[in-house]
């Protein structure tokens, strides 16, 4: 799946003025593609994030998902298309404090019709994971690290083609940040789309290409020689 993000622009108003939180931005994700995007809080990622996995529909421009405008869906077909093909890992925690770490894995596996084992896949990924003795646990007894496991045990429950995520190693110590960005290393060399936000730039280096984001601007695109360089 390839995306193709073109002059994407959103207003919002404040008081009597007008400014916009995402200003002309294009960039393309191909498949197999690991992105990082850097920017300071307030410049625009995660509005440009929820543009890109469709939960918040610009003012102007488009995005292509293989050479259809994901906008010109209707809801059901767009939150369907977002259920099956992009896991988003959002800022912060974002599990439900009253479901088990694989409980909270396995609901978006249910929120549509699919074929296959919803316990088994998730067992699958808890392995893979490294947090098979967390199933049971619930969200508050967990800490930053493993609750970023689980939340990327969740993105990938349905097989996406592309995980975006959000500040995902925002309020974590340099070694639990490290061992999170390797995982989507080793997860992006079997053939799985990354776009990671991050406002340090020190863990903006997962990737091939650089976004930087500067008041709603993407100002500067660069090859990265090599990922966690």
């Amino acid at each position: 799946m390839r995306l193709r993000i073109n002059h994407l622009t959103k207003r919002y108003q404040r008081g009597d003025s007008w400014f916009d939180a995402v200003r002309n931005a294009s960039f393309s994700l191909d498949d197999g593609a690991l992105v990082s995007m850097v920017g300071r809080s307030g410049s625009g990622k995660t509005t440009l994030l929820n543009m890109v996995s469709g939960l918040l529909c610009p003012d102007s421009g488009e995005i292509l998902v293989d050479g259809i405008n994901l906008f010109s869906m209707d809801d059901k077909k767009r939150s369907d298309f977002r259920n099956e093909k992009i896991g988003y890992i959002q800022q912060g925690r974002s599990l439900l404090g009253n479901l088990t770490a694989l409980d909270n894995v396995r609901l978006p596996f249910h929120l549509q019709r699919r074929s296959g084992d919803s316990l088994q896949r998730a067992r699958g990924l808890f392995a893979d994971l490294g947090v098979s003795h967390l199933e049971n646990s619930y969200p508050a007894e967990l800490s930053g690290g493993e609750l970023r496991r689980i939340a990327l045990a969740r993105a990938l429950i349905n097989a996406p083609a592309i995980v975006i995520a959000d500040e995902p190693t925002s309020d974590l110590d340099i070694d639990t940040a490290h061992e999170i960005l390797e995982l989507f290393s080793r997860l992006n060399a079997q053939g799985v789309a990354f776009l990671v936000a991050t406002h340090d730039p020190e863990l903006s280096r997962c990737g091939g290409m650089a976004l930087k984001m500067d008041a709603g601007e993407l100002t500067k695109a660069t090859e990265l020689l090599s990922p966690f360089g």
